[in-house]
């Protein structure tokens, strides 16, 4: 595993990279295959390029053995249009070296079998992150649109639901029709999301620190209506991604969003009713 500390993040290769360049060697297929790695790493690297555009914090790019990934962190309270911006960024730049073939072989640099080689290359690439599965970029722009409609809680566990669901069917085919690389990368999906959802009180906590962190400005009001028996836990379970809430007690009064977040990760009163805060 090789680490580097590219524009302020580490770049890493995963130790099956090698093993997949080595059998491409054997197969005599060296060069389409390092010329997918280069794909995909361009497509990171779009994801980077707009994530760094929008203030995100880029901790880590990884090349793995059919694909790669880059690790975002104070990520989880922003703006969902953000995340679905981000998610496309990626296959925005398989179209343009989409587009890039094409022109190329139209002046005669690439010959046809090449260029259409790398037009369905980044065609594949594109296609296979927008499948709505988490991690994959389909899955981001999933989870923000749920955002738009949900609460966060509610929709990092229905995306995660719906990617695990997606993830066994690409499974189930795989053993059906036999074939091997769907298998891998199934299995590694389903085993991600799982995990997430093992993770997710953590990821969960994350959110509530990160909305607690950022100053009210930075986001959108938004008033929730809750009832006065509501615990503290219960009630930061509705809160929204991207907003900044002026939650209204029935019957008792208005309470700010960084007093509920307070009483929750600092003051240990996750089972203290609501109303108890107002008065």
């Amino acid at each position: 595993m090789n680490k580097g500390g590219w524009f302020g993040f580490r770049f890493r290769i995963h130790l099956l990279f090698w093993v997949v360049i080595g059998l491409s060697v054997a197969a005599g297929r060296f060069l389409e295959v390092c010329t997918l790695f280069v794909i995909v790493l361009i497509h990171e690297f779009g994801h980077v390029a707009m994530a760094k555009e929008l203030g995100w914090k880029v901790t880590e790019v990884q090349l793995l053995p059919f694909g790669g990934v880059a690790t975002m962190e104070d990520s989880y309270a922003t703006d969902p249009l953000d995340e679905i911006v981000i998610a496309l960024a990626g296959p925005f730049m398989n179209v343009v070296m989409m587009g890039l073939s094409y022109v190329f072989w139209l002046g005669g640099i690439w010959t046809e079998e090449w260029a259409r080689f790398f037009l369905m290359s980044n065609a594949a690439i594109a296609g296979f992150n927008l499948l709505p599965i988490w991690p994959l970029d389909g899955g981001r722009i999933l989870l923000g649109l749920l955002c738009y409609l949900l609460p966060y809680r509610q929709a990092a566990l229905l995306c995660l639901l719906g990617s695990t669901l997606f993830a066994g069917t690409m499974l189930g085919l795989s053993l059906f029709d036999l074939k091997i690389n769907l298998l891998v990368i199934g299995s590694y999906l389903l085993a991600i999301n799982i995990q997430a959802y093992l993770r997710f009180p953590y990821q969960f906590f994350r959110f509530l620190m990160e909305k607690y962190v950022r100053q009210p400005v930075e986001y959108n009001v938004q008033a929730i209506q809750i009832r006065p028996d509501e615990t503290v836990l219960q009630a930061s379970q509705k809160l929204r991604r991207g907003a900044s809430h002026l939650i209204y007690v029935q019957g008792a009064g208005l309470l700010a969003e960084d007093q509920l977040l307070r009483a929750l990760l600092f003051e240990q009163k996750h089972d203290t009713a609501v109303r108890e805060l107002v008065l």
